[in-house]
């Protein structure tokens, strides 16, 4: 199995294993929390975060994880990217919106309320 097979999988043992056999496998796919997060494979997010991967990535449109998460709601999500470092405050290029102005838009009123208590 492939790292990031294993990875979309949340396969916890695989990914430890690889990433214990190469370390580096964590800045060759640095973009990997962002990518899952932009799939909506919150359960990947979850096991990469734990893991030590970055969350602070872009997506071409320059989009973050935390963008991401926001829109769709998931709320545990937000909360375990914020307590990673995920900056909230960070604008996307299209809208020039946060985090928060996704929630806002997306209308998930939770998640914007709990964003907008981070500032």
């Amino acid at each position: 199995m492939k790292f990031v097979e294993a990875a979309e999988a949340a396969d916890e043992t695989s990914v430890r294993s690889m990433l214990a056999a190469d370390p580096g496998l964590r800045d060759r796919h640095a973009d990997l929390v962002m990518r899952m997060s932009e799939a909506r494979n919150w359960s990947a997010v979850r096991l990469l975060v734990d893991l030590g991967f970055g969350v602070n990535g872009v997506t071409s449109d320059g989009a973050t994880a935390l963008h991401h998460a926001a829109a769709t709601g998931e709320l545990s999500i937000v909360r375990l990217l914020v307590e990673h470092g995920a900056n909230h405050t960070a604008r996307e290029p299209q809208f020039n919106a946060q985090p928060a102005g996704w929630a806002q838009y997306f209308k998930k009123r939770e998640i914007q309320k709990y964003l907008e208590s981070l500032a």
